[in-house]
């Protein structure tokens, strides 16, 4: 007769499980090295786009190994005192819940982040937020944002705890108790088995699961993404939708100015070709809806060589991104009688970036005249990477300051 230990788990729960544990050690290794970084780094928001994908594919590959679990119950465990596997159970029922509630809070969070910046799988396959979170009022998600943070995190470190008991009780088998416990997960390195307890089940609800979850999920933000690219700066859906009266430009009064330093001398520039798309009611301010778009080519300085250099591709890259658009489409913030704040997604060079932009707003009569200014850090967006932000050593090397001032003044008239 052969003993309980001689069994192994089946092909598909070894591959699912060592799939799993990598992808999320490699995630705690990239959360360690991701909170080390500034916020100014150029490679921080693809990192946590990478972050997002990671998750969400151990969230497929987890709804699989349940299922898996379910329709093949797992080798009978070796003899073991009632305490010991007390604890194993506990560990390995503890670990599945995790790798399923882990990837989700991350998902909510996204959801209801006041950035309203989505997930592009691996830069491709839009991900949408989940229903009801991302249409919440900006205050609701504000109030979300900090403590579903804050249980993300600290879900982390329980599930490292876990970890590393569950490691330390494989070692203890292997080594201490030379039960061979470790073949069951890796038959050959470990030593030999006799392989599965049972024929093995269910690999198309399995997996056929998973990708159905992708499917539709995956479904409707690529539709959310078509809608949002057929969106023309004239007519944005979300402005649409709101209630609030529409308020037209005077492109004669109005600017976006920036100001920066090229090698410790400050300069200046504005974008001479824009347009807004503006909805707003200072009485329900939560309904403003506010749509730019810029065209990058139109940066002047009045300086020839930084108007030809903003161009290029490591700075601007006007042939593949000729627009930067700013949009706010979950109302904006009061912060007194003529204080608000702006917080939208700012998107540049085919990413996107939350942004918050505080300003000051007068109305008189149906004229209206708004100031803002804010600091942006050019370097987290992508904007001449190839630049040093600071001097260098070599007197002659080309570097520009990191901190851009942004500064914008529009006057609007109520129709």
């Amino acid at each position: 007769m052969t003993d309980a230990a001689s069994y192994r788990y089946s092909t598909v729960a070894i591959v699912l499980h060592w799939l799993i544990a990598a992808a999320i050690i490699g995630m705690i290794g990239l959360g360690w090295y991701m909170s080390d970084l500034a916020n100014t780094d150029p490679s921080r928001f693809p990192l946590i786009q990478l972050h997002k994908s990671i998750g969400i594919t151990i969230l497929l590959l987890s709804v699989a190994r349940v299922i898996w679990r379910l329709m093949n119950p797992p080798p009978p465990d070796p003899p073991m005192s009632a305490r010991q596997a007390g604890l194993a159970k506990f560990v390995h029922v503890s670990l599945y819940v995790l790798i399923i509630v882990m990837p989700l809070t991350g998902w909510i969070m996204v959801s209801a982040s006041p950035s309203g910046v989505g997930t592009i799988l691996y830069n491709t396959v839009p991900w949408p937020h989940l229903p009801g979170l991302s249409t919440l009022p900006l205050d609701a998600k504000r109030q979300l944002h900090e403590p579903l943070e804050f249980v993300h995190s600290k879900l982390a470190w329980v599930i490292i705890v876990l970890l590393g008991l569950h490691v330390a009780g494989a070692l203890k088998h292997q080594f201490m108790d030379r039960d061979q416990l470790l073949a069951r997960v890796w038959p050959g390195l470990f030593g030999r088995t006799a392989g599965p307890v049972r024929k093995t089940r269910g690999a198309l609800w399995a997996f056929g699961g998973a990708i159905l979850f992708f499917a539709v999920v995956a479904g409707m933000g690529v539709v959310d993404g078509h809608a949002a690219r057929a969106v023309g700066p004239e007519t944005p859906d979300a402005a649409k939708a709101s209630p609030a009266p529409v308020w037209k430009v005077d492109p004669a009064q109005s600017s976006i100015v920036f100001k920066a330093a090229y090698m410790g001398r400050a300069f200046s520039g504005k974008f001479d070709d824009w347009t807004a798309n503006i909805q707003f009611d200072p009485d329900k301010p939560e309904d403003a809806r506010i749509h730019v778009v810029v065209k990058t080519a139109s940066a002047d300085t009045g300086e020839p060589y930084f108007d030809d250099s903003l161009k290029e591709g490591d700075w601007f890259d006007i042939r593949k991104n000729p627009e930067a658009v700013f949009e706010v489409n979950e109302g904006v913030l009061k912060d007194g009688p003529t204080q608000y704040e702006a917080t939208g997604v700012l998107t540049l060079k085919g990413q996107r970036f939350p942004l918050r932009l505080p300003f000051t707003l007068q109305i008189d009569g149906k004229t209206a005249k708004m100031h803002a200014e804010t600091s942006l850090q050019r370097m987290a967006l992508g904007i001449g990477a190839g630049t040093p932000a600071t001097e260098q050593d070599d007197k002659t090397k080309e570097w520009v300051k990191d901190d851009v001032a942004l500064v914008v003044d529009v006057v609007a008239t109520r129709q």
